[in-house]
């Protein structure tokens, strides 16, 4: 039987640095998948859809800054991630 992952604690004072997160991702990463980036973040698809498409409430005052300096992820699971997505965009392109 699987054990369920437990989902970790972000506080409240940092819960509104995730917008910041997402952008600095989509800005220096766009070829991260929402999936990918909602595991990574903790957070929602429609947050992730409205930042790519600039629609997000907030939008004029969110700045692109590491999800790293923000704690709210590792800088290991970031280079995984970051090493994931370019082992399936050498995939992609061996196919091609």
């Amino acid at each position: 039987m699987k054990k369920k992952k437990e989902s970790k604690y972000i506080p409240v004072a940092r819960r509104r640095d995730k917008p910041d997160a997402i952008m600095w991702l989509v800005k220096n990463h766009p070829e991260v998948t929402d999936p990918q980036l909602i595991k990574l973040l903790g957070t929602t698809k429609a947050t992730v859809t409205a930042i790519r498409k600039r629609e997000h409430w907030d939008i004029a005052n969110i700045k692109p800054r590491d999800p790293v300096l923000l704690g709210l992820c590792s800088q290991i699971a970031l280079d995984k991630l970051i090493e994931d997505v370019e082992r399936i965009k050498a995939r992609k392109a061996e196919k091609a």
